[in-house]
């Protein structure tokens, strides 16, 4: 078994900032389970992907459908329920002044939401209310653009919210805890948030069953889940997915990491009952 994760053992064990070679690749071929971090990037996770038969944690579609654009892709694609969204490939797709559109964008009233692709713990969100906004968001956007990222989305509003459902799944371990805001837009803990674990109960395990359905059908099995509930409704919408994410709301990062230890492990015994792995 080879770990590239600092903080799990392996037969083997690579940082994977080191220089690839094809002596790395070698040892994937002869590897029966390898272990990733959150932070792995594409090029190691495919590679890691085509050459052994068991990798952890399942990012194939975290890959194949990136940032905010991609969750809303997988959302569509699996039926998932979710706010009104538009992805734009590019700001001037948005903006209408490509001379091969026939039919501008014309956006829903104000406020919504805009989105970038890339970003995390509320960076890259922006509520819009008025032009300035607008402006402002579609600024930052195009000077993104200009640095290779590409993609956003608008999102309908949907105002009243003071709170969302964070859902973690690590492996077969799944636990939730809302998120609370009262004072601002964003919901995020490094945004002022507070953790709530206890209320609601009914509604948290409702949103953990729509989190567990949706994971058996893609195979994310490490992976946080921002879920909202409309006003006097048990049906939860998703509205992102986090592959990467704050640990505060879990007990911090050694209570991570010993989830982490335990389910890769409950992973490994998985892989060793199947004849044709480990």
């Amino acid at each position: 078994m080879i770990s590239f994760h600092p903080m799990i053992s392996g037969d083997i064990f690579y940082w994977d900032r080191n220089i690839w070679d094809e002596a790395l690749a070698h040892s994937l071929r002869k590897a029966r389970a390898v272990i990733l971090p959150q932070t792995v990037s594409r090029e190691l996770y495919t590679l890691c992907h085509i050459l052994c038969p068991h990798v952890f944690p399942n990012y194939d579609l975290r890959f194949k459908w990136e940032g905010k654009v991609g969750d809303t892709l997988l959302f569509w694609s699996y039926g998932a329920l979710h706010p009104k969204t538009w992805i734009f490939p590019r700001v001037e797709t948005m903006l209408g002044n490509h001379p091969l559109m026939m039919t501008p964008f014309r956006p829903p009233p104000y406020p919504f939401v805009i989105k970038g692709t890339k970003g995390g713990e509320g960076t890259q969100i922006w509520l819009i209310e008025d032009d300035h906004d607008l402006k402002e968001a579609i600024k930052i956007l195009s000077y993104s653009e200009l640095q290779g990222i590409f993609g956003f989305v608008l999102q309908e509003f949907i105002p009243g919210l003071d709170r969302d459902l964070r859902v973690v799944v690590i492996g077969t371990h799944i636990e939730s805890y809302w998120r609370y805001n009262r004072s601002g837009f964003l919901h995020n803990i490094a945004r002022g948030g507070e953790i709530d674990t206890h209320t609601d109960p009914g509604l948290q395990a409702i949103g953990r069953k729509a989190v567990r359905e949706l994971c058996n059908r893609t195979g994310i099995n490490l992976a946080g889940f921002d879920l909202i509930f409309l006003d006097r409704s048990d049906t939860p919408l998703f509205l992102e997915i986090n592959y990467t994410f704050g640990r505060t709301g879990l007990g911090g990062s050694d209570a991570f990491y010993g989830l982490l230890k335990k389910e890769v492990n409950k992973w490994l015994t998985t892989c060793k009952q199947n004849k044709n792995t480990l």
